[in-house]
């Protein structure tokens, strides 16, 4: 008995530690679950900007243009390559549509002067040469571009400018389509972070950006025989590359080059994307082989730092856009991404207003995903960010109504009620005719029928022997009275014009 009571005071004993443990294990547990879920809700915010050893910098959203950190971001240096930015927004506004992509442009003499990428004679397409201009960074192909474009380099150069004025940069001057050093021309990390937040809104630039490398194909217009050559660019910007030691795996687009190949001080401007969230860093006069990992630094600083207050969600249904020549001619446009909202702390959310713009010169084809129109969010009245609205279906060419907006599913309708209009015409046409033909009939049936009386009665007198002394006395018939009363109407008139006479 003694035996069994010590086994089962043991046995409690067991339990109860084994119980304390698992208390305590889940305890931790929690514990450890609450403080992930605290630190993903409130991030660990650096106290500080990491160090960088670019001249200056700036690190701004370009989803809600909040600027999260900056060294001497108001300072006026040579913009070097991200002038090309610059260019291409110019040469696309200029664009009637994206058919001029592929328009070529022949290299003149002058030009040919600018570089030796293309030489005198050649010609190469308008798309191409912007690949080659962002994507490789290629000055020669931004001055030929700023040939096309205007009928003068310094028309173009002046639209740049005015391009400026309209972005409301104050600091920004530009004197060459292709970021050449120039002691004239000058802008600042500031201005040169909304330059790129204004060129990442063109989607063609936004396609370049993207590319590590471009082929292009160039034509010998003075030996057409010739096969056309091909020249490869390598993507400028060291956060696409696929070194491990420099490539960011969030980066979407940037460009950068050197001010002055004897001194190795190179402009930088690069575009990031997290979780929806466009971050965009300029570097002055930064050190070329720090430029990738300082880079990299101030995105990691600006990702946990920015403020993230989202006013539409992902793959919203906000609006229908309309397509020319489509098999449909409406389109449900989505939010691509969600969109975010940075008011200053001395303001409030009610400055907050949003409108949504679609395109209105879309053609079919198109295919899902393709960007119908933008959803655009302003502070107090002013531009802060835009969100791309996308199209989640493809839509194939329609039939010739299509051009003018009606879908095959309309042409159908409205070719049946007008089917079924032409037949109900038709139908009433042909019940008139019958009733017309129905008349007729009866008309000459009752005529046939007078015609038969008349018959009779002449047979009925001729059966009946009357001759002609005997109608002579017979009372005139209705008609026969009529008759004379006719003609003797007719001779009083004749005698008193005689007499008159």
């Amino acid at each position: 008995m003694l035996k069994n009571s010590n086994t089962t005071r043991i046995s409690k004993q067991m339990v109860a530690i084994i119980s304390v443990f698992l208390i305590l294990v889940t305890t931790i547990s929690y514990i450890a679950l609450f403080e992930v879920y605290a630190e993903e809700q409130n991030p660990v915010v650096p106290a500080k900007a990491p160090a960088v050893s670019a001249s200056s910098y700036m690190v701004m959203s370009g989803s809600t243009s909040e600027k999260v950190a900056s060294k001497h971001a108001d300072r006026k240096m040579q913009p070097g390559k991200i002038t090309l930015l610059m260019t291409a927004m110019v040469v696309l506004d200029n664009m009637y549509d994206e058919k001029e992509l592929k328009n070529t442009v022949v290299t003149g003499d002058i030009i040919a002067g600018y570089g030796s990428t293309f030489l005198e004679g050649e010609s190469v397409s308008v798309g191409d040469l912007l690949n080659a201009m962002l994507v490789g960074g290629d000055a020669q192909a931004a001055e030929l571009l700023a040939k096309y474009s205007a009928s003068s380099r310094d028309i173009f150069v002046n639209e740049m400018n005015s391009k400026c004025m309209e972005l409301g940069l104050m600091d920004t001057y530009f004197t060459n389509a292709g970021g050449r050093n120039d002691i004239a021309s000058y802008s600042t990390a500031a201005d040169l972070a909304v330059i790129t937040q204004a060129a990442y809104r063109y989607q063609v630039v936004k396609d370049a950006l993207a590319k590590k490398n471009a082929t292009i194909a160039v034509a010998d217009r003075k030996n057409k025989k010739n096969k056309p050559r091909e020249i490869e660019f390598t993507s400028t910007n060291p956060l696409l590359t696929s070194n491990e030691t420099t490539e960011y795996e969030y980066v979407k687009g940037g460009i950068l080059g050197l001010v002055d190949e004897s001194v190795n001080s190179a402009q930088f401007a690069a575009i990031a994307t997290k979780d929806d969230m466009q971050m965009i860093v300029v570097l002055m006069d930064s050190a070329k082989e720090n430029a990738a990992r300082e880079a990299t630094s101030l995105f990691e600083y600006a990702d946990a730092k920015v403020t993230k207050n989202t006013i539409v969600k992902k793959g919203k249904l906000v609006g229908h856009a309309r397509v020319r020549g489509g098999a449909v001619t409406r389109v449900a446009a989505y939010t691509e991404t969600k969109g975010f909202a940075y008011v200053p702390p001395e303001g409030s959310d009610s400055l907050i207003q949003t409108q949504v713009a679609m395109y209105d010169d879309l053609k079919a084809p198109l295919s899902k995903g393709d960007k119908v129109g933008e959803y655009r969010i302003y502070v107090a009245d002013e531009l802060k960010g835009t969100v791309d609205l996308i199209t989640k279906e493809n839509v194939v060419e329609g039939w010739f109504p299509s051009r003018y907006y009606i879908s095959n599913v309309a042409t159908i309708v409205i070719g049946s009620v007008l089917f079924v209009l032409l037949v109900f015409l038709l139908r009433v046409g042909h019940v008139r005719r019958r009733r017309a033909k129905r008349r007729e009939a009866i008309r000459r049936a009752r005529i046939r029928e007078l015609a038969m009386r008349q018959l009779e009665i002449d047979e009925d007198r001729k059966r009946r022997e009357w001759d002609a002394t005997g109608y002579d006395d017979m009372p005139p018939r209705t008609t026969d009275i009529r008759r004379e009363a006719i003609n003797g109407e007719a001779d009083g008139k004749g005698r008193k014009s005689q007499r008159r006479r």
